[in-house]
């Protein structure tokens, strides 16, 4: 025999934690996470600099992997383009001896 607590779109615990509220452990872990980014902006801006010029694909995955942590994700999209995206990145500096060539 069913439990009549278990359901299907009732919970154990009606009192319990709305659906949709981090429990307080990731709650703590997002401020203390956010806090960091927030103190090493401009630091995160050297580090990517510093990457573009090096390797600017690498740059560009660095900052698609931090996107998800400031654009939400979308669960599905319906958007086309009618024009390509254009993405510029900074040219590498030439050395002085390929200059001189």
């Amino acid at each position: 025999m069913a439990n009549p607590a278990w359901e299907k779109g009732k919970s154990g615990n009606p009192a319990g934690r709305p659906k949709g509220i981090a429990n307080n452990s990731t709650e703590k872990i997002k401020n203390a996470y956010t806090q960091l980014i927030e103190g090493n902006l401009e630091n995160i801006q050297m580090w990517l600099n510093d990457t573009a010029a090096e390797d600017p694909a690498r740059a560009l995955d660095f900052l698609i992997k931090l996107s998800p942590f400031v654009i939400p994700r979308k669960q599905q999209s319906d958007i086309t383009f009618e024009n390509p995206i254009n993405i510029v990145l900074p040219q590498k500096p030439r050395d002085k001896s390929e200059e001189e060539d």
